[in-house]
């Protein structure tokens, strides 16, 4: 069986006739691929990326040796966690396909089985059934590129929310002037290590790059420009999303301030075989209370994540994503007694839960805490502040780490 290497005839499996197909493919992972000829099932092929899927695929003795060009064959598989299977009857060139949990089948013939395969793929580019997959996936997995642990929304949303929630720390001078209302450079380096019952494991490397525009008239009006770009790993499988956003943070009082923001990003993985646009916008509220040497910070946002259509060569789709986020959290700044005039500390709690329709990992809690330079004491025009969060979801648990200097 000959196909071209691409992610349309890598999605070349489904079946009719085959009762849920008794023997599933005994994979906990993304991508799987197992071929039976005459009703001996050969050799599971399991894989966080998509190659060896695409592999096998191509050259069905991978996982059975037995078979030809005019074998009776079944095969199950598994694409963006998304089970698939096909059939072909002896002597016949009549593609039977089935994505069982999208309830979506049918077959091909073509002249031989590599011009039925051709006929199949031609259905993949025209029927919008990647970005079905990629839909399915983000619903029913922890580990979707878009909206799993380290994902795309999940990130930009904690993103959204850290641009005003720490605007009540006392680290460093994002709230206050200097005399030379100086604009700030920001860089950074955030690390997520998550174990996902089940599945792979999962880690991501942020670089958070941002600029802060400050108001000449008043220095707590500020637009903050950001680009985040952020790497991930689910097993030994690699994703990538960045965007461009803009926020303004708007002092209602001198304990009140409200921050709305958009942003634009992208997510794109080869080895998931995933690639989405996503649109976003946000509110986020901060209110800060004194407690006598403490204070409390409280946060609340709302955001909209909404994926848009891709479009490459023959291929054109949209996930059709749409999710509504909450991420509120409590801040409780330390007297900076307890470690020193230089630093100051801070605890926080928050929780992320998402209204309407929900991915698999519908809601998130994290602790942590934060130290760096006390605004109070520290040089005005730069400041450093660090920290570490342990975060726990469905399937989910695992921790952040994050470095972040402002210039």
């Amino acid at each position: 069986m000959k196909l071209t290497p691409t992610l349309g005839c890598a999605l070349l499996l489904g079946a009719v006739g085959a009762p849920a197909f008794a023997q599933q493919l005994d994979c906990n992972k993304s991508f799987g691929f197992r071929a039976a000829v005459n009703g001996v099932p050969g050799q599971s092929l399991c894989s966080s990326k998509i190659d060896t899927f695409i592999d096998a695929v191509n050259n069905f003795t991978l996982s059975s040796s037995q078979y030809t060009q005019t074998s009776a064959a079944t095969a199950v598989g598994r694409v963006n966690d998304v089970n698939l299977v096909f059939r072909y009857d002896a002597n016949s060139n009549t593609l039977h396909y089935n994505f069982i949990e999208l309830n979506e089948s049918g077959s091909f013939t073509g002249a031989n089985r590599d011009l039925s395969e051709e006929e199949f793929e031609d259905y993949i580019e025209r029927s919008g059934i990647l970005g079905r997959l990629i839909n399915y996936q983000a619903r029913h997995s922890a580990t979707s590129a878009i909206t799993g642990v380290g994902g795309a929304i999940p990130t930009i949303g904690a993103a959204d929310f850290a641009t005003s929630f720490d605007t009540m720390s006392n680290i460093g001078n994002i709230g206050q002037s200097d005399g030379g209302n100086n604009n700030l450079i920001g860089i950074g380096l955030s690390y997520g290590s998550y174990n996902v019952a089940g599945s792979d494991d999962v880690k991501s490397t942020t670089l958070p790059l941002s600029y802060t525009v400050r108001n000449d008239i008043d220095p707590r009006r500020q637009l903050v420009l950001s680009l985040p770009l952020t790497r991930i790993t689910t097993g030994d499988a690699a994703s990538y999303h960045g965007g461009l956003g803009a926020a303004y943070r708007f002092p209602v009082s001198d304990r009140w301030t409200i921050t709305p923001g958009a942003k634009y990003s992208i997510v794109a993985s080869k080895d998931r075989a995933t690639v989405a646009t996503v649109m976003s916008a946000s509110l986020m509220s901060t209110y800060v209370i004194p407690l006598g040497g403490y204070h409390l910070g409280i946060g609340n946002m709302i955001g909209i994540y909404k994926t848009g259509k891709f479009s490459a060569g023959d291929y054109e789709y949209d996930p059709g994503i749409s999710l509504k986020m909450t991420r509120n959290g409590l801040l409780l700044a330390m007297p900076a007694s307890y470690f020193g005039s230089k630093l100051a500390a801070e605890v926080s709690l928050i929780d992320t839960r998402y209204l309407g329709d929900k991915p698999y990992v519908a809601s998130t809690q994290e602790i942590g805490i934060t130290l760096g330079t006390n605004k109070r004491a520290g040089n005005a025009r730069s400041f450093t502040r660090m920290g570490l969060s342990y975060v726990r979801g469905k399937d989910t648990s695992g921790f952040t780490a994050n470095l972040g200097f402002w210039f």
